[in-house]
């Protein structure tokens, strides 16, 4: 969607929900690089502990450890993914203390400190994968983890440099708070809303805004091979990942669509749609939903991510030569359907 830029000149939060919780399979007989010599040894900051350590009586001193300690990302936190921040520093101090003191949020604050006292799993995981990032990347940076509270907003945003997870959004589909948010989280994103997918949504949301697409103006092809570009992504960045935890779909809407794969494909053709820019077409065919309108309802919502995935690999599966760094920096996506000769067997 978006590309990284400089902060703090025009922050882009980028911000994208789920993936789901039934195991599928991994794929884990694709040949894998070698990766000696590419360990990067993250940096994982805790910035929901050093926040909620401010004392609401005398925030000043610890507002400017922030400042300190966090730069840039603090005012990301302050004035885009929460309401805290304003030009008027007294205000500011005051609508920090407030947050840090209020009882709800010092309670969620707690459930993130019980689940998430320990972080070295994930920071093992996250380093494994942004080894392979700069093994097909050496020029890329290699963000700064940031954990935070985001009061119910952002589960993945990402400046320039610093990649944050809210830990709020991963407390469990069951998390009581979950059921007092207005407006109401639909079941089908509340499942999804559980530690264990920390990990890839973080990868995709880094990988989403270094080379997300513009979608102002966006064709329902684009959108498609956009989405399964990041899928790709994802099975090379992460390749021991199960397939449901890339792609957002259950075990069973990925099985469906594995077997209805000509089915799906042959409805785009069918129905002239895949050069529309209508937004209600976008709207259907390439985001989140507990399935999708016009097909069964045993069918993913985002059912175009499917498709397009399917479209990346066969693009990439007759062009050996192309490296994924050519791939994801590749900006005429009608290329790679066009090149694709994409035709799913019946």
């Amino acid at each position: 969607m978006l590309q990284k830029i400089p902060v703090p000149a025009s922050l882009r939060t980028v911000m994208f929900f789920y993936i789901v919780l039934f195991i599928f399979s991994c794929g884990t007989g694709r040949e894998e690089p070698d990766l000696d010599g590419l360990k990067v040894n993250l940096r994982v900051d805790r910035f929901e502990q050093d926040l909620f350590r401010i004392d609401p009586e005398n925030p000043s001193p610890g507002i400017q450890a922030l400042k300190k300690k966090y730069g840039s990302f603090f005012f990301l936190f302050a004035f885009r993914i929460t309401t805290l921040g304003s030009q008027d520093s007294l205000q500011m101090q005051d609508n920090i203390s407030h947050f840090v003191a209020d009882t709800n949020f010092r309670h969620v604050y707690r459930d993130c400190e019980k689940i998430f006292s320990d972080f070295t799993g994930y920071t093992r995981e996250l380093d494994q994968a942004f080894s392979y990032y700069r093994y097909y990347f050496p020029r890329k940076t290699i963000p700064r983890i940031v954990t935070l509270v985001t009061g119910f907003s952002y589960p993945v945003v990402a400046d320039s440099s610093t990649l944050g997870v809210g830990l709020d959004m991963y407390l469990g589909r069951d998390y009581a708070f979950y059921n007092t948010l207005e407006p109401p989280l639909p079941a089908y994103i509340r499942r999804r809303m559980d530690k264990a997918f920390m990990v890839t949504d973080l990868m995709k949301g880094w990988a989403q805004s270094d080379f997300g697409i513009d979608e102002s103006n966006a064709k329902l092809i684009d959108m498609m091979i956009s989405q399964g570009r990041l899928m790709y992504f994802l099975d090379k960045i992460m390749p021991r990942a199960n397939d449901t935890l890339k792609c957002g779909y259950t075990g069973s809407q990925l099985e469906w669509c594995r077997k209805n794969e000509s089915m799906i494909w042959s409805f785009f053709i069918d129905q002239k749609i895949l050069f529309s820019r209508d937004p209600a077409i976008l709207l259907k065919f390439v985001n989140d939903g507990p399935s999708t309108n016009g097909f069964p309802r045993e069918s993913p919502g985002n059912i175009g991510l499917f498709t397009g995935w399917q479209i990346v690999k066969a693009y990439m599966e007759k062009h050996s030569q192309v490296s994924l760094k050519t791939l994801m920096e590749e900006k005429d996506l009608l290329k790679i359907f066009r090149e694709s000769n994409y035709k799913p067997a019946r």
